[in-house]
C-alpha cells in the first residue's frame, strides 16, 4: 500500500520535530530545514536530479551526500533516510510539517497580509501585535503583499481566520446595495 505524501509529511514530519525537541535542537533544525526548503525552491531541477531513473543512483547519492555534509546530523540522517526509501520528493511536504509543528509549539501564526502600498514598520507593528491578541498567539509572522487592486485598507489571512478590511470590499458591498 502506497502511503500519500500528506501521511508521509505528517509521520516523518512529527518523528522529526519530536527528535528535535529531545535534542534541544529544535531552532537549530528549524533554520537549517528554512534554508534547506530556500535552496530545493530556488532550484527547482534539485529535486528533478534526485528523483530521476534516469540518473544513476551512485550519481544521484553522491549530490545528495554532498547536501547532507553540510547539514547538522539530524538533517542529514533525514536526507539519506527519505533517499535511501524513495521518498525525497516529500521533503518540502515534511519541512512545512516540521515548521507548522513548530508553529504550534511555539504558538506562532502566520498570515497573509495584503495592501496597496508597502506598510510602515509602525502599521506592521500594530497590526501584528492586535492579531496576535485576537487569535490567542505569542507571535505573528507577516507575509507582505501588495496589490493596488486593494485600493486601500488591509486584507488579513490565516489559516484559520480572514479579515477583510478593504476599500475594495466596502465599494463593493456600497454597489450591492445600490442594486438592489
Amino acid at each position: 500500500m502506497k502511503l500519500s505524501k500528506t501521511i508521509i509529511a505528517h509521520r516523518y514530519g512529527s518523528a522529526l520535530f519530536a527528535l528535535a525537541k529531545e535534542k534541544d535542537v529544535r531552532k537549530d533544525l528549524l533554520a537549517e530545514l528554512l534554508e534547506l526548503k530556500k535552496a530545493v525552491k530556488d532550484e527547482p531541477r534539485l529535486m528533478i536530479f534526485l528523483t530521476s531513473k534516469q540518473i544513476s543512483l551512485s550519481t544521484r547519492r553522491s549530490i545528495l551526500e554532498k547536501m547532507a555534509i553540510s547539514s547538522s546530523e539530524l538533517a542529514a540522517n533525514l536526507l539519506r533516510m527519505l533517499f535511501d526509501y524513495g521518498r525525497i520528493s516529500s521533503l518540502e511536504d515534511i519541512i512545512n510539517e516540521y515548521i507548522r509543528l513548530n508553529d504550534i509549539f511555539e504558538e506562532t501564526v502566520r498570515a497573509t497580509v495584503t495592501t496597496a502600498i508597502p506598510l510602515e514598520e509602525k502599521q506592521k507593528s500594530k497590526l501584528t501585535s492586535a492579531f496576535a491578541k485576537l487569535v490567542g498567539a505569542n507571535k505573528v509572522i507577516l507575509d507582505e503583499k501588495v496589490d493596488p487592486t486593494v485600493i486601500g485598507g488591509v486584507v488579513l489571512r490565516s489559516d484559520d481566520y480572514v479579515y477583510d478590511g478593504s476599500l475594495k470590499l466596502k465599494i463593493a458591498r456600497i454597489r450591492r446595495m445600490l442594486l438592489k
